[in-house]
Formats: C-alpha cells, structure tokens, sequence
C-alpha cells in the first residue's frame, strides 16, 4: 500500500534524507521516495496519518491530514497564487515603501571605496543570501555550531571560518580555470545569464513549481563533529546562490581576483550565519516554512534583474517596447551642440531626446551624497563611452548619427536609462 504525503519546507537532498530516515523509523514503512516535495510511502498493515504527521512536525518540516492521500492525482504541490502574490506584494511594498521614505534602492546603494569595489557589491551580496542560507539545509548548519554542553562561539566561529576558507580557495580556482579563456563583454553577459537562470530554476524548485535537483555540487556525507571541517565541507553544496558566484568567480579569470571575489562574499554570509542557533530557535514549524518561501521569492527576484542585467550586458533592452518617451528629458540647442543636464540620483541617471546628426553635450552634475559604487561609472556601449563620475560637473560628450533608443548604464548594469534619437529639429525648437 502506497501513501503520497505533500511535505513543505523540503529545498535539497539533505532535507529529503533527513525525512527519509526518519519515517523508515517507523517499521510498518518499508520503503520512501520523495519526488517534487511529495513522500511516496510504501507500508505495511496500518499507518494513521497522525504518525506521519507528527514525525514530519517532529524534524520541524510540516505537512497536514489534507496533504496525505492515497491517490497522486488529487495532490496540489504548487505554491498557491494567492499566497505567493500576498509575498510578492510585500516585499515590492517594502521595496517601494524604502525607496519613498529614503530615496535609494537599497540594492543599488554600494559604499564608494575604490576600483575594488566590485568586491564590495559581492559582501552585500553575501549578506542578502545569508538570509538562503539561513532558510536552506539549516539542519546541517545546526549540526556544525550547536553544542548543548558548551553554549560559546566557538563552534560557530569554527564553522564558519571553515566556509570562508572553502568558498576562498573554490573561487581562486574557478578564477584560474576562467584566465584558460578569453572573458569578453559577449561571454560576460552569457555567463551572467547563465547564473541568473541557475537561480531562477532553484527559487521555482524551491516554490515547488518544478522538480529541479540540482547536481552541479558534489553531494558530500560526513559523520564528523568538527564544525571547521563541515564548514569546509559546505562549499561544495549544491547551493544556487553559491554556484551562480562561483561562475562570477570563473569570469574574473584571475586566481587572486576570484579567491578575493569568493572571500568577500563569504565574509558577507557571516554575521547571519553566526547567529543562526538563536535565529533557527526562535523559527520553527510555519514559521521556518513561510522564512523559505519569502527567501524563495526573493530568489526568484533577483535572478530575473540579473537576467536582465545579463541582457544588458549583450546590448538587448527587452523593455524598449514599452518605453513612454513623455517623460524623457530634451535636450537644448544651443550654438553647434545640443546640451541636456540633470542632478545625479541614487536609482537612476535620466532618459533623453536628442537629434540626430547633432553633438550632444550631457552634463551630469553630481552631489558626493548620492555618488555611490554603483553609479560611479557610465557606460554608454554603442558610443564606446565609459565615463567615472565625480564630484562636481561631469561632461560627455557623442554624436548620435542614426535614429534609434541608446541604452545606457552603470558599469554594473543595475541602473539603465534610454538616450532617445530622433529626426525632427522642430521637437526641439518648440521645446
């Protein structure tokens, strides 16, 4: 006899061997294979659904009497609509609400350091994944740091640095393999992609919308006790996030820039992970589930804008068709050139309309408030313009000698505006 069981909070193989061995307990199961978050269990005799439950509750994953069937069909394993638009919501509310109340993305607030400051962006990156991490395979990290006889740092601070030195050396030689080949804008932007779709497919396997096991980790087992080993350990998990930096890694072909790329963003996941005994406490049952569908959809989030960053990066602008040229700034005719200016703001440089054949000077005038490691430098692909930004007056100067929509970014492909060409001198003449 065969009972399908929906059990949510599943995100890896670890979570699927963890419930495996745990309902095989049970001696009237003879046998469990879990497939898109859903147990297949094979019995014997009786099996109330009350035990399954309890010994799914019991390892702090949940399931519920009307996920427990005995027929596959009549189990709905996708996350609802209603509540996976209620998340989505929410955090574009807390988004917008940011944004409103400060005036900045916080995405695309960077500190300004220096030229590293590529680097910088993977910390805040690693910051923002250690709240996955938190969410994904926590049994494994409650094994390395929790120690019911010696409640101290140690064993956090162990583990931890066992990461930090894996994910190091893994980015150094994936940076190495990456000097092999020659890493221009075109294989930049692929690479770019590649990751954000390796992210995209784990946050829908996550929300159960695909059955995904991701195997480009190695799949390691350990008995050990020793919290730096089994940090060593986690840097060859199948984590998305992980491997979508380690392809970053890759890109920067450089033995040292990939190891500092990977040990920064490693340091980035730290302060969470240290503190995930307390946080993994206070966390438990549908509480733990709803953190992993919010980090699910965060996921899901972010691997769309770095899709699209990817594109950018290829010079493909998916939103053209959708651009509402009312609101673009014109520019001035004034002598032999046409002249458009605007401040500098955190999120955004500013949409224009130019004439064709004529030489545009765009003045940027930047306050060193709003200057970030972001916004820093503009790139202007189709005109071969790569422009650092500093305090005061910024001039740049091009010719746009065809009619057509210029996109035009940040170095990182995170801010974007249009530069709008046109043939009709009147437009501007009654400007």
């Amino acid at each position: 006899m065969i009972k399908y069981v929906k059990i949510d909070g599943i995100h890896c193989e670890h979570c699927i061997d963890t419930i495996t061995n745990e309902l095989l307990k049970n001696k009237n199961i003879k046998n469990v294979v879990i497939k898109n978050n859903i147990a297949h269990i094979t019995y014997e005799k009786n099996l109330p659904d009350k035990d399954i439950i309890d010994t799914i509750k019991k390892i702090d994953y949940f399931t519920k009497e009307e996920y427990i069937t005995n027929s596959l069909k009549d189990i709905d394993n996708k996350i609802k609509l209603k509540e996976f638009a209620i998340i989505l919501f929410l955090i574009i509310a807390v988004w917008f609400l940011i944004n409103k109340m400060f005036g900045f993305n916080i995405f695309n607030v960077i500190p300004n350091i220096d030229s590293n400051i590529t680097y910088g962006m993977l910390f805040v990156t690693g910051v923002l994944t250690s709240i996955h991490c938190i969410s994904m395979c926590g049994a494994i990290n409650l094994i390395a740091i929790i120690d019911s006889k010696n409640k101290n740092f140690k064993r956090p601070l162990l583990y931890n640095s066992g990461r930090v030195v894996s994910y190091t050396i893994i980015g150094g030689f994936a940076g190495l393999l990456g000097s092999v080949f020659k890493i221009n804008e075109l294989v930049s932007g692929i690479i770019i992609i590649i990751a954000a779709l390796l992210m995209l497919l784990m946050s829908l396997n996550m929300l159960g919308v695909i059955d995904l096991r991701l195997k480009l980790g190695l799949n390691v087992r350990t008995k050990t006790r020793n919290p730096f080993i089994i940090g060593l350990l986690n840097g060859l998990m199948p984590c998305g996030p992980l491997q979508a930096m380690q392809v970053y890694a890759l890109s920067t072909g450089s033995f040292i820039k990939g190891a500092l790329s990977m040990f920064l963003f490693s340091l980035g996941t730290v302060p969470l992970m240290l503190s995930i005994g307390i946080i993994y406490n206070l966390i438990k049952g549908k509480r733990k589930i709803l953190l992993n569908k919010i980090a699910s959809i965060l996921i899901l989030i972010l691997s769309i804008v770095m899709l699209n960053r990817g594109l950018l990066t290829l010079n493909i602008d998916i939103t053209k068709p959708f651009n509402n040229y009312d609101n673009y700034k014109s520019s001035k005719l004034n002598d032999n050139y046409q002249i458009v200016e605007f401040d500098l703001s955190y999120n955004s440089y500013e949409d224009i309309i130019v004439q064709k054949g004529i030489p545009v000077k765009m003045i940027i005038h930047v306050d060193e408030k709003y200057l970030t490691g972001c916004n820093n430098e503009l790139e202007i692909k189709d005109f071969n313009i790569v422009k650092k930004l500093k305090s005061g007056e910024n001039i740049i100067e091009f010719t746009p000698n065809n009619v057509d929509t210029y996109t035009y970014t940040c170095w990182m492909n995170m801010i974007k505006n249009n530069i709008k060409v046109i043939d009709d001198i009147n437009y501007f003449k009654g400007d």
